[in-house]
């Protein structure tokens, strides 16, 4: 009876052990798959950045090519209402002239 009373004590303590072990194993893949999680999550963050700034860079690219040919259309219909009014301010005035005398 004793010597099954001392197995039974071996396979405990070895139980035991193989128990703390298989803990130990956890904790440290636990504090591995945390140490990934953070570099994953820091890899995506400087890749999301490099996106992001990329877009901007893109975008405000594209908005100066818009402003400056917006700017340029203004000119453009500027000098166009500059040459008119210079060719035709006479026959401007007179119309003009003669619509508020009929008023």
């Amino acid at each position: 009876m004793e010597q099954i009373l001392n197995k039974l004590s071996e396979i405990e303590t070895t139980a035991k052990g193989i128990m703390e072990e298989a803990d130990r194993k956890k904790q440290s893949l636990s504090e591995e798959m945390e140490e990934k999680c953070k570099a994953f999550d820091s890899r995506l963050e400087q890749e999301t950045e490099a996106k992001i700034g990329e877009i901007r860079s893109n975008l405000e690219h594209q908005k100066d090519i818009q402003l400056t040919t917006l700017r340029n259309d203004t000119e453009t219909a500027f000098a166009q209402l500059d040459s008119y009014y210079e060719q035709n301010h006479v026959s401007l005035s007179q119309e003009l002239f003669q619509k508020i005398i009929k008023m």
